[in-house]
């Protein structure tokens, strides 16, 4: 049987995110998932992955426009 994959996108300005997001996709691999983690700019589709974990920092209370981006799509598909 095949790792089931799992994609983590995240939004961030300054890298603190990304970090958070590397260590996420780090904990699963450890676990036996297949993991990609990618800046959400650069994720144009999900539909290869079993799991998706989203994540994106707050600027002055709004969450990360490009994270906002992937989860309004996601939503919008499924």
């Amino acid at each position: 049987m095949s790792a089931q994959r799992v994609l983590v996108a995240y939004g961030s300005k300054h890298g603190a995110t990304a970090g958070i997001a590397e260590e996420i996709g780090r904990s699963l691999r450890d676990d036996g998932f297949e993991v990609v983690v990618a800046p959400a700019q650069d994720v144009d589709d999900v539909r290869g992955y079993d799991g998706v974990v989203l994540g994106g920092s707050l600027y002055a209370g709004r969450w990360n426009n490009r994270a906002r981006r992937i989860g309004a799509e996601l939503a919008a598909t499924h």
